[in-house]
């Protein structure tokens, strides 16, 4: 009876001394597996890239096991934390995989800009891995906005191959083409869809790029698609009176006319429209109606919408219909408007960060400025400041980066509880924040580049107009000098009358007689007759 108890005691603690020895050699098989040493069956805790990524590493030190965990866990802020620790002096923090691998952890946390462009900014791209190229992939498709902002000094072949097409057309479409890269934008737009705004926007370039070169015929074929093309991000006032400029510059004076008048007043391009429609009639000599034309440009609460060219124009018109008197009044004019205005631009010229122009850009980030938006304060701005493309793409890479920087400070306050035990570690991050704060002050730069640069163009306009005053003046003295030698040979001629044909065709059109106000019912619907005006009165 013991000796029976004995041998089953004894069958017991053989049965489970067997049972702990093969416990501890499986999870001493795993625990093999999981170091890299083989000698197990069971499967380390990874998925497929992040397996790929340990091949890459070939023998990862500790803190680079620690990263590839986090990196598994989706736990991309201690990821980024524990990146000093892993990699700092590493070869592989100098190779394509290595950079691309940083780039898409700092894309991870929502440093997309900084994170794309890093990546971009790899010069052998094809050495990247496929197993991070796909995890890039899977991040940002090609219909991402951050595409659109990101700056590359030069689009690598490569990226394509790895993103698509898409996503080049939108890096390359933010790049302002010359009438010298015809090809190249010709080439550009083959790779783009039907009926994309990618496209759209390109071949608005292209018709750009042609009209300033010497084939205004093909633009004008090539603006005539683009106006009836789908998903147009450019305004369909700019294309009427990019219209109006390719049949004028052609000599197509009266359909010129008809485009330039479809400008509505509501546009933020009917002051250029009605500029041009003044030089219209100047050439198609009618000075009356050039003067129709002006006198709505010359009021005094347009100023800061309209620039000095309506006045040289008007100075011109009447010089042509022998009204000294109002010659040097526009003279006088043109002095009393534009010393002050001159003198503001030249300061916005040298520095654009006061107050006003920060005020345009804070409202700029919310979206689209139109003139009416910012109505008072256009008088301290220069007049293109909101239909300027360059600087609406700047404004928005500006915003972009403004927040990266915000999330990186974020990151850096909570690195305190969730980075690595590395001595230094907040340092290294710091010179990181401070690096993202540079790129975000060098966007803001751009910005303010933008502004100074549109202040001093129309300074510069405002010191050209000034210069063609000049010759008005003297031709001026000239006619005055020859005025009675022209009373002479008109005085016994019939009294010519240059009937106006601008302003309201109504019969019962109204009439303002009060100069000194301004009635905007009547601008651009004046209408001026001109009987004899070079003659002299018939005794």
């Amino acid at each position: 009876m013991i000796q029976n108890t004995l041998k089953i005691a004894f069958a017991a603690l053989v049965a489970t001394s067997v049972a702990s020895v093969s416990n501890a050699a499986s999870e001493g098989d795993e625990l093999l597996s999981i170091l890299g040493a083989g000698g197990g069956t069971a499967a380390a805790p990874t998925k497929e890239t992040s397996s790929a990524l340990r091949k890459l590493l070939k023998a990862p030190t500790a803190e680079q096991n620690i990263f590839l965990t986090f990196f598994e866990k989706g736990e991309m802020d201690k990821a980024l934390y524990q990146w000093p620790a892993a990699f700092d002096g590493t070869e592989f923090a100098k190779t394509a995989n290595g950079k691309a691998l940083n780039s898409l952890v700092l894309f991870k946390n929502g440093l997309k800009v900084v994170g794309l462009e890093q990546l971009l900014a790899i010069s052998n791209p094809d050495a990247i891995d496929s197993s991070i190229m796909t995890l890039w992939k899977d991040s940002i498709p090609d219909t991402d906005p951050t595409w659109a902002l990101v700056e590359v000094a030069k689009w690598n072949p490569a990226f394509t191959t790895a993103f698509g097409q898409a996503a080049e057309i939108r890096v390359r479409a933010r790049q302002v083409y010359g009438s010298d890269q015809v090809a190249a934008l010709t080439e550009l737009i083959k790779k783009t869809q039907v009926d994309t705004k990618e496209r759209a926007w390109l071949s608005w370039q292209l018709v750009l790029a042609l009209s300033t070169g010497s084939d205004s015929g093909v633009a004008a074929k090539a603006l005539a698609v683009l106006m009836k093309a789908p998903n147009n991000p450019v305004s369909q006032d700019l294309m009427t009176l990019t219209a109006a400029r390719l049949l004028y510059q052609n000599g197509f004076l009266d359909a010129a006319q008809k485009y330039y008048e479809k400008v509505p007043k509501s546009s933020d391009h009917w002051f250029d429209a009605q500029e041009e429609l003044g030089w219209t009639f100047i050439r198609k000599g009618e000075p009356q109606n050039t003067l129709a034309t002006t006198k709505t440009l010359t009021v005094p609460e347009f100023a800061s919408q309209v620039g000095p060219e309506p006045l040289f124009l008007q100075s011109l018109a009447q010089l042509k219909v022998c009204d000294y008197p109002a010659v040097v009044q526009s003279l006088n004019f043109f002095r009393d408007r534009y010393k002050t205005r001159a003198k503001d631009l030249m300061t916005i010229s040298e520095s654009a960060d006061n107050k006003d122009v920060m005020a345009f850009i804070d409202r700029s980030k919310k979206g689209p400025v139109t003139l009416a938006k910012i109505g008072s304060a256009a008088k301290k701005l220069p007049r293109y400041i909101t239909r300027d493309e360059v600087l609406t793409q700047a404004v928005a890479t500006e915003s972009a980066l403004e927040k990266e920087s915000k999330q990186a400070a974020d990151l850096y306050a909570r690195s305190l509880s969730g980075g690595t035990a590395q001595v230094g570690f907040q340092g290294r991050l710091e010179e990181f924040k401070k690096a993202v704060d540079m790129r975000a002050q060098a966007a803001r730069s751009t910005t303010y580049n933008r502004v100074k640069s549109l202040a001093q163009e129309e300074v510069n306009e405002i010191a050209q107009i000034l210069q063609k005053l000049h010759i008005v003046e003297a031709e001026l003295l000239q006619q005055i000098s020859l005025s009675n030698r022209v009373a002479e040979a008109s005085a016994t001629q019939k009294a010519a009358v240059k009937a106006g044909s601008t302003g309201s065709k109504a019969q019962d059109r109204l009439v303002f007689p009060a100069e000194q106000e301004t009635w905007f019912d009547e601008l651009a619907n004046y209408r001026i007759d001109i009987k004899k005006g070079c003659q002299a009165k018939a005794k």
